[in-house]
């Protein structure tokens, strides 16, 4: 083959590939799949004098392109695959791996070293302090749910670093701090007679009689072999503090699988990597409530952070006539499919959801005990304090009467696109803001 004919070759081969590309990134012919992440697109910067002096059009349109360059999935994950296999490192840099390829989440290991406690307060007395303040508070939230009828419930979750610190990289292992703010809460629950159950403790306890691992190595949740066992200790719990007679669990088939849940092998998605890997066939347990005659199914509300997620996705809410899970107190997920809002704040039934409530279950891990319970303490004081009814329909009039307002409506339909919110979320949104303002002001007008 002569120079100039294979100049032409590559020279077509390469046009070939850059067209592919490009094309990809404009109709995206090809179905490829998405990382796993958070991916936040930029909010576009409308094309002006100004934008371009000051550099803000061009800083857009660069980041726009990288998030839509032709098979971008592909040769990331390419990329992540060449730098693990060969170099036996991690790209992201939330994830890190310990021992026997032990993978986990960088936030989790700055609790257990310290860092994390540092990054909230200013010295271990000033973590106490707000510990027994928070306490207290708890101590206030309980006496105004039992006086509406609500029984309540903390769980200290576990961590894979406090279960199994063995594996933690040597780094941190040299590092674990003397104090750990989780155990501290333990304490100052037990002194102060709150209900609670403590998985942090209980997990470290079993992890050499316990058949299965109690975490996964791709995992940063307990794993879905202790399932079964966490849905059946809480709901024995929950007979003990609400008095409410609740069912079995009956665990039907251990189901083992290489082929991971969401939570099972959460770290290995968070990698993005081409090739899945190695793992051993687990328990994917497979269980249902027994001895349901007869039985309670109160209502219940959960304020928890993503620990709860596995227990949602179970047969453990259906011992409930309603559940409503308010993850980190602001997102709501719940077994009325009618409820879909992004924050608990706008939620205009989230007064009567707690008034209605039976149980009030709390749970969280140690890297959420600094920001304890994400302020539920004294937002269902809040709560509480407003009339559900009187709201609900003040609320609904002053929908109406944005939606008879058409320069009103076309500025919460701006907003909204500006929030990355759906019209009618962003209507409720104005609706509650307005009703709080107007009722702030009678307050005034009457004091």
């Amino acid at each position: 083959m002569n120079t100039k004919r294979q100049h032409i070759i590559q020279f077509v081969c390469i046009m070939a590939i850059l067209i592919a590309i490009a094309w990809q990134g404009l109709a995206h012919v090809v179905k490829t799949k998405p990382l796993n992440g958070a991916i936040t697109n930029a909010r576009p910067v409308e094309f002006n004098f100004q934008t371009y002096l000051d550099g803000s059009y061009q800083d857009w349109l660069t980041e726009h392109a990288k998030l839509n360059t032709g098979f971008r999935e592909f040769f990331i994950r390419n990329y992540n695959q060449v730098v693990f296999s060969c170099f036996n490192k991690i790209t992201n840099d939330n994830v890190v791996m310990g021992f026997n390829k032990e993978l986990f989440l960088k936030m989790y290991l700055e609790e257990i070293t310290g860092k994390r406690l540092l990054q909230f307060y200013p010295s271990v007395e000033a973590a106490k302090a707000d510990a027994r303040n928070n306490v207290e508070a708890t101590l206030k939230l309980i006496d105004t749910l039992q006086q509406h009828g609500t029984s309540f419930l903390f769980v200290f979750a576990p961590s894979k670093t406090s279960t199994y610190p063995e594996y933690m990289p040597l780094t941190y292992q040299e590092h674990v701090s003397d104090f750990s703010l989780e155990e501290y809460y333990i304490q100052l629950f037990k002194e102060a007679g709150i209900p609670f159950i403590d998985f942090h403790n209980y997990f470290k306890s079993i992890k050499d009689d316990y058949p299965y691992p109690l975490y996964t190595r791709t995992g940063t949740h307990w794993s879905e072999a202790t399932m079964p066992m966490v849905a059946d200790s809480l709901l024995r719990k929950l007979e003990e503090v609400s008095g409410c007679r609740f069912p079995r669990i009956k665990l039907d088939d251990l189901n083992f699988s290489a082929d991971y849940s969401a939570q099972d092998g959460e770290l290995e998605g968070q990698l993005n990597l081409l090739f899945p890997l190695q793992k051993p066939a687990l328990p994917q347990p497979l269980f249902t409530l027994q001895d349901t005659v007869g039985k309670d199914r109160p209502r219940i509300l959960v304020i928890a952070d993503s620990y709860f997620v596995q227990l949602s996705h179970s047969c453990f809410v259906d011992a409930f006539s309603r559940w409503d899970y308010w993850k980190y107190n602001r997102e709501v997920v719940s077994s009325d499919n009618r409820i879909n809002f992004k924050e608990v704040q706008w939620l205009p039934e989230a007064p009567r959801i707690l008034e209605d409530a039976d149980i009030v279950l709390a749970m969280f891990t140690a890297p959420c005990f600094y920001s304890y319970m994400y302020g539920f303490a004294n937002s269902a004081l809040e709560l509480y304090e407003q009339n559900s009814n009187d709201n609900e329909r003040n609320i609904q009039l002053i929908i109406k009467e944005i939606s008879s307002n058409p320069d009103w409506t076309r500025a919460v339909e701006r907003q909204a696109k500006e929030l990355g919110l759906s019209f009618e979320e962003n209507l409720v949104r104005n609706a509650i803001y307005v009703n709080k303002v107007r009722n702030e002001q009678a307050k005034e007008q009457k004091q």
